[in-house]
């Protein structure tokens, strides 16, 4: 992709899944990646495997504590001097019905789903403004466009709630040349879906008919923040081999 060689991009949640796929990515194509996990350890180790010595920062922090967000973002800067791009992939969940959501489950997801996110975001927004140049990508969800079918009431709204930050936030950054826009991936090939049977995941009935490997989201999300994406801002790109197409 052009136009990310040399760029400082933080992405969360990366030291596995679809934020270690875009950090790949984002490597290859020249960038310095800030790489962030809860735990420093699996951190380094995910860091060590992508091999992209001092073009790699390891972060860690719970953003359950959502102010973390924002303070990673300034680790960041404070290491590389600016930040370029942020990819809001940190998150989880677990499957429930809606009679079992509680306050504090509830609370969590929007913590780490949202509330880290806009914080996160606003620190970049604000390091952004001064270059006049940015870009910010958030991974929000199939889920976020209809009811909370397959993850529950909790996480389909905070990720609802990510689509609606994002195209705020690109509403207000594009007079200032930072462009915001999220992807929506359906059923990923990761530990999070590694326990679906194959008659569950030929039930979903996906049209391409398989789950999408990590670097199928990555790519596109790595599309969104390079050049070659210059003149995209406030959009959501359903990611999801046709799922969201068949209903």
């Amino acid at each position: 992709m052009r136009g990310l060689e040399k760029k400082i991009v933080l992405v969360t949640g990366s030291a596995r899944g679809i934020g270690f796929a875009v950090a790949e990515e984002l490597l290859k194509a020249g960038a310095c990646v800030a790489l962030h996990g809860r735990s420093r350890e699996r951190t380094e180790a995910s860091a060590l495997a992508l091999g992209g010595g001092d073009r790699i920062q390891v972060l860690a922090a719970d953003l359950t504590t959502a102010e973390r967000g924002g303070e990673l973002v300034g680790e960041v800067v404070e290491h590389f001097g600016r930040i370029d791009g942020l990819v809001n992939n940190a998150g989880g969940g677990e499957a429930r019905p809606f009679r079992g959501l509680d306050l504090e489950s509830w609370r969590r997801t929007q913590a780490v789903h949202v509330e880290a996110a806009l914080s996160a975001s606003q620190a970049a927004y604000g390091a952004m403004r001064g270059q006049r140049s940015g870009a910010i990508v958030n991974v929000a969800s199939i889920s976020a466009h209809g009811p909370g079918k397959w993850m529950g009431a909790d996480y389909a709204a905070s990720k609802a709630a990510l689509v609606s930050l994002t195209k705020s936030l690109a509403f207000e950054a594009a007079r200032f040349g930072i462009r915001c826009n999220a992807v929506s991936p359906g059923f990923v090939d990761t530990d999070m879906t590694s326990a679906l049977s194959a008659e569950r995941r030929a039930a979903l009935a996906i049209p391409l008919g398989r789950l999408a490997t990590p670097r199928e989201i990555a790519e596109v999300i790595v599309f969104l923040l390079s050049d070659a994406a210059a003149y995209v801002t406030g959009q959501v790109l359903h990611v999801d081999g046709g799922l969201w197409m068949a209903g």
